[in-house]
């Protein structure tokens, strides 16, 4: 059966998700326009939304080569992807291995200074609220998870973590941090979310600053991400 894309399911910062003719799948739809990881403006360039899909279709398949259990299916269009659909959970994992943003303005911490240990933050995901930090006994208190999914989340994270470090110190370059979310599929947990620059600090080794010319060509991030990804992986 072919698949079609049919009505809208939502609307996020960084995709639209799409129902199908097949009702355990949906196509996740990459914009142009996106909120940057943890910024307050919008960056817009032609092409950022299929530069995005691409890196994050490769990201994905070395996370399942990885044995880490994503809700991706396939590559459905230049900036849209094929996703198992999911019962996503309201919360934000965000793996920190570098002093970098609003971890910096909470705690004082000077910028760009590698943590002796990477951190796990939880985000309650609520665009009224702002996506307050928060800890797993809120989670547990306000009923977004179970204390076995908890575990799960952290686990897998941690394992992203390693994967990503790993596979991007080929190429020199730094994951200082990045934001992961999750989704119930037939009561197994798994990845159902992006990652790309739009929701991850990726940073030259040398500089320790993200790739785009001070913000000035953020198509420049995305363009050299992807073309290093290719060199080193088969997809």
């Amino acid at each position: 059966m072919k698949l079609e894309k049919l009505n809208l399911i939502s609307e996020g910062k960084t995709k639209r998700l799409w129902a199908t003719n097949d009702p355990k799948l949906a196509i996740a739809e990459f914009y142009d326009d996106a909120i940057m990881y943890h910024s307050k403006h919008k960056q817009y360039f032609d092409g950022k939304g299929a530069l995005a899909n691409q890196i994050n279709v490769i990201l994905m398949q070395v996370l399942e080569d990885n044995n880490i259990p994503t809700a991706f299916v396939s590559k459905y269009s230049d900036n849209s992807m094929v996703v198992k659909l999911a019962e996503m959970l309201p919360i934000e994992v965000v793996v920190r291995s570098y002093s970098a943003g609003a971890m910096c303005d909470r705690l004082g911490l000077e910028y760009h200074k590698k943590l002796k240990s990477p951190v796990l933050e939880f985000c309650y995901k609520n665009d009224d609220l702002g996506d307050p930090v928060i800890n797993e006994y809120h989670a547990y208190a306000m009923e977004l998870c179970t204390q076995e999914e908890m575990s799960t989340m952290c686990y897998n994270a941690m394992r992203i973590n390693k994967v990503l470090t790993d596979l991007m110190k080929e190429v020199g370059i730094i994951v200082a941090d990045f934001k992961v979310e999750f989704g119930r599929v037939s009561g197994r947990l798994l990845v159902a979310d992006e990652i790309s620059p739009n929701v991850a600090r990726f940073w030259d080794k040398n500089t320790l600053r993200r790739m785009d010319n001070d913000g000035k060509n953020p198509e420049l991030e995305y363009e050299r991400l992807l073309a290093l990804l290719k060199q080193i992986t088969n997809y």
